[in-house]
């Protein structure tokens, strides 16, 4: 690889800089000075215990934050700020550059609509060309996406997919939505993905299952991840960095083998004993 393309290859996808974030009734800041990087095809860990901000972060992220609001600092997603841009231009980038996995996957689904219906229309919303079958069937846009469909769904593990797209959310387990969410949001090979407590709730065996479903994801899309989580094991087990936050402010950062063998701050190492 030459100079040139390794830069390219190693540049953040997303760089977070003295990031103060706040909610009008508040004075103090609920998140301060929060600053990391993420290069495409990394997994980033976000840990904490509940309540530290780590969700208001994944929002703010996605200038989802309403009602907090930004305070100072700012957000480069490829280069781009996105504290200044407007509302057309982020509505642009949301599932197409960046997405967003929320932690219950219920939220995600609107429950008067069938689930194969409701991921049509981000799949025909972002046009992802990648997920067409076949080129003779460009001309047939909706057969390709319901074909695709029944692919992506088979892939994950949603057995008999033609008629479980006939069905509503209600008659999914969370397991099965949680796989949905994912793959809608990795559908089109954006080139930033925040999971937001994605394994809360799942039982040991589908949390695996789900892991296993991201790690496969993520080498084939070479997104860059940020995950979210209270679960150290988990994050041990699938992310390449570590960010550790507490109150709001990020205590500690780096790879996730010297985190968890050379902890420095003494919050992290607290929640590595216990």
């Amino acid at each position: 690889m030459s100079m040139e393309n390794h830069a390219a290859a190693t540049k953040p996808v997303l760089k977070v800089c003295d990031l103060d974030v706040r909610f009008p009734d508040f004075p103090d800041s609920t998140l301060r000075k929060v600053s990391l990087e993420l290069n495409r095809g990394d997994i980033l860990g976000l840990v904490g215990e509940s309540g530290c901000g780590k969700s208001l972060l994944a929002r703010t992220i996605m200038r989802l934050e309403t009602p907090a609001e930004i305070a100072g600092g700012s957000i480069i997603f490829e280069g781009k700020e996105l504290t200044g841009l407007s509302k057309p231009d982020l509505r642009q980038l949301r599932g197409r550059g960046m997405s967003y996995v929320v932690q219950d996957p219920r939220l995600a689904f609107d429950p008067l609509f069938t689930v194969g219906s409701q991921i049509r229309e981000v799949l025909q919303s972002t046009k992802p060309l990648s997920l067409l079958p076949r080129p003779g069937l460009l001309k047939r846009p909706r057969k390709a996406i319901s074909a695709a469909l029944q692919q992506l769904l088979s892939a994950v593990g949603v057995a008999d997919p033609d008629e479980r797209l006939r069905q509503y959310p209600h008659e999914w387990s969370r397991g099965m939505l949680q796989r949905a969410q994912i793959v809608m949001a990795f559908s089109t090979s954006p080139q930033l993905v925040i999971l937001d407590e994605v394994t809360s709730a799942l039982d040991p065996t589908i949390s695996l299952q789900i892991l296993d479903l991201i790690r496969r994801l993520q080498q084939k899309k070479k997104s860059g991840i940020l995950f979210i989580t209270h679960d150290l094991n988990i994050a041990k087990e699938i992310c390449s960095h570590i960010a550790v936050m507490r109150h709001g402010t990020l205590l500690e950062k780096g790879s996730t083998d010297v985190v968890f063998a050379h902890p420095q701050n003494p919050y992290t190492r607290r929640l590595l004993s216990e």
